[in-house]
């Protein structure tokens, strides 16, 4: 099991981009020892798929600052506007629409202890109702969906402190409270 262990987790700014006719859009990125978690996981794709891995996250200027604060909430044992199956907590999105609206999820399992926070079994969650699941915090019972752990090479996970992996939630959510009219 290939691990990175005592990881510090952060949110870092992504260059402005277009998107589908709207002009640019503001980014950020959860980050895992400063580097991008695209480009922390990307490697581990590679090994079983040609194309790139290609995902967002819905830290953008695109969604509403509730909505950002709800994914950010999600990622410390919150309600999220995703419903997936119990034990999976997606952590981006498609990047064409910077949700899951299309029923594309990247997802993992986010476990918690008194001293650390760890995200593995990294997977596609696919969700089989198209469009089913935005939208609905707290929503009881997940739309049909296909798990696809096989995504991703070998067993991987993150371990982070839990006390900065909360200070930099806190702080993500700090940030966008006070950019909020």
């Amino acid at each position: 099991m290939s691990t990175v262990s005592r990881a510090a987790l952060g949110f870092d700014d992504i260059p402005m981009q277009w998107h589908w006719g709207e002009g640019p859009a503001s980014f950020r990125s959860p980050t895992v020892d400063g580097r991008t978690l695209q480009d922390v996981l990307t490697p581990l794709y590679a090994t079983r798929h040609s194309d790139e891995l290609d995902i967002a996250y819905p830290l953008t200027s695109l969604f509403e600052p509730h909505e950002q604060v709800a994914w950010l909430t999600s990622l410390t044992g919150g309600p999220s506007l995703t419903a997936l199956e119990p034990g999976r907590t997606a952590i981006a999105y498609c990047p064409q629409c910077f949700s899951d609206t299309d029923g594309w999820v990247l997802a993992c399992r986010i476990r918690t202890t008194d001293t650390t926070v760890t995200w593995d079994r990294f997977g596609i969650d696919n969700d089989t109702d198209n469009f089913g699941r935005y939208g609905r915090p707290g929503r009881v019972a997940p739309p049909p969906s296909g798990w696809f752990e096989e995504c991703f090479s070998g067993d991987f996970s993150i371990v982070f402190s839990r006390s900065q992996y909360a200070g930099a939630v806190a702080v993500e959510i700090s940030r966008l409270e006070s950019a909020t009219p």
